[in-house]
């Protein structure tokens, strides 16, 4: 597959996986090229839940729906994340994904793909580059929603797009 052949859109969440990580960097800058949405590309050393959140709290990536009279802790801002995520037309990039931590490589490809199931028009889009991607679908088969219409395994092939090198 091309990177922009015809049958690409930023309709569904983008993995680019194979070959080498440089070749899937390449990959990566060429779509974002040509990329029309806002991008928020999250560094190469971010691993864990603790340091996306603080991420999204450092650039503002989450719209509290009541006011604290101290800081937002981070339930408190990863529940206006993902409000915010559902509302924002926008695409977060994550490179070399094998690299994060499991459990929460697996619950921000959960959030996300519930999301953009339940809100096809507004939600943030993600791209990642990774190694290998079985694994990582396998188990989003197991942990996303299933909707009145679809099985698991159908939400998550219906908003995947899948580039391999």
């Amino acid at each position: 597959m091309k990177i922009m052949d015809e049958n690409f859109t930023f309709q569904k969440h983008i993995l680019i996986v194979g070959k080498t990580q440089i070749e899937r960097h390449k990959s990566l800058n060429q779509i974002l090229a040509n990329c029309n949405l806002e991008f928020i590309k999250f560094p190469v050393s971010m691993k864990s839940f603790p340091d996306y959140l603080n991420i999204v709290r450092s650039k503002k990536l989450f719209s509290p729906f009541y006011e604290s009279k101290g800081k937002y802790n981070l339930n408190q801002i990863l529940d206006f994340h993902i409000d915010w995520i559902a509302d924002n037309n926008c695409l977060f990039v994550f490179e070399e994904f094998q690299n994060v931590e499991h459990g929460f490589g697996l619950e921000i490809m959960r959030i996300m793909i519930n999301n953009l199931e339940a809100n096809h028009k507004s939600a943030t889009k993600i791209i990642i580059t990774l190694e290998d991607e079985t694994e990582l679908i396998n188990n989003l088969y197991e942990i996303v929603n299933e909707t009145k219409y679809k099985r698991k395994v159908q939400v998550v092939e219906s908003n995947l797009q899948i580039i391999t090198l």
